[in-house]
């Protein structure tokens, strides 16, 4: 009779997953929790337009970098600076060809400052449309990513606040900050690790 060696590590992984089920359903599902603390942070970019060669210009939110805009579309939403001197936020499909096709970004402006943003709405994102904030004024980030959220039993997408606290149209440099919460489907921007 043959002897298969992974008989005894899949046995283990099916009851693990069993465990792991049976877990959620006595929690339910929506009842699972986040992992990730809630991540603050400060940075300076540059516009899309004008910036110095090879300036960081965009950021990807889940990995917390800035980087150059380019078409391999690992980033988020790019920055620029318009003709009056407020920040422009452009998801990555706006900036993307017809040909590819990055993550899909929600954005909405918050109806309150951005330290009394407390949670990421339900609903009212504008998807995949570029948008023009005066510095102070907060935006509210749905990252819908698959990528990321691939495993999620609360949701595909993970919720990020963003406010530009500096334009110098001059240096075309742009300082913001922002909150990201990682945890995929939780709206919670409270520090530490999220409940909801």
């Amino acid at each position: 009779m043959p002897n298969f060696p992974s008989a005894r590590p899949l046995t283990r992984a099916l009851i693990l997953t069993g465990l792991t089920f049976a877990v959620a359903a006595c929690k339910g599902f929506t009842q699972i929790d986040a992992g990730l603390p809630n991540v603050t942070a400060t940075d300076t970019v540059y516009a899309l337009n004008g910036g110095p060669p090879n300036s960081p210009n965009s950021i990807n939110f889940f990995q917390g970098l800035t980087d150059r805009a380019d078409q391999g579309f690992g980033f988020d939403v790019a920055f620029d600076i318009d003709k009056d001197g407020n920040a422009v936020i452009l998801p990555a499909r706006v900036v993307a060809t017809s040909f590819a096709n990055p993550t899909s970004i929600g954005l909405q402006r918050a109806t309150s400052s951005f330290e009394l943003v407390t949670s990421a709405p339900r609903d009212g994102y504008r998807a995949d449309t570029a948008m023009t904030v005066a510095v102070g004024q907060a935006v509210i980030v749905e990252v819908h990513d698959f990528n990321a959220c691939f495993n999620s039993l609360k949701g595909q997408s993970y919720f990020t606040k963003i406010v530009i606290d500096e334009v110098n149209a001059a240096l075309r440099r742009l300082v913001f900050t922002v909150t990201v919460n990682r945890n995929c489907g939780f709206r919670s921007f409270s520090p530490g690790i999220p409940l909801d």
